[in-house]
């Protein structure tokens, strides 16, 4: 299984998760980083600024990705409004999914 920042994605899920990534990234002033600890396969989270050391300090994540069974699953952080709870990411809604997360972005500021 292929991994994305040390959490293993399916082959398929992979790529979709690289090219969302990817795309957010380059919108700039974001960080990555992989939470293996959560339960059951992990966790990507992307926020406006680096995790800061500690116990539990999370602060500005505007997305949280899980692998799922048959597809990845984009959370939605809990203060922001736009979107559904849980989002499948597919490569016929990837456009759709990057304007909803930007707009998450925005609301977690």
């Amino acid at each position: 299984m292929p991994n994305v920042h040390g959490i293993e994605f399916n082959a398929n899920q992979s790529e979709l998760v690289k090219d969302v990534i990817r795309e957010l990234l380059k919108d700039g002033n974001c960080a990555v980083y992989a939470l293996r600890n959560m339960k059951p396969n992990g966790e990507l989270r992307m926020a406006s600024a680096p995790p800061i050391p500690g116990p539990r300090r999370a602060s500005g994540v505007f997305l949280r990705v899980r692998p799922g069974i048959k597809e990845a699953i984009a959370v939605r952080p809990m203060n922001a409004k736009a979107g559904e709870k849980n989002i499948k990411i597919a490569k016929l809604t990837q456009t759709e999914l990057l304007e909803t997360i930007r707009k998450w972005r925005k609301e977690t500021k």
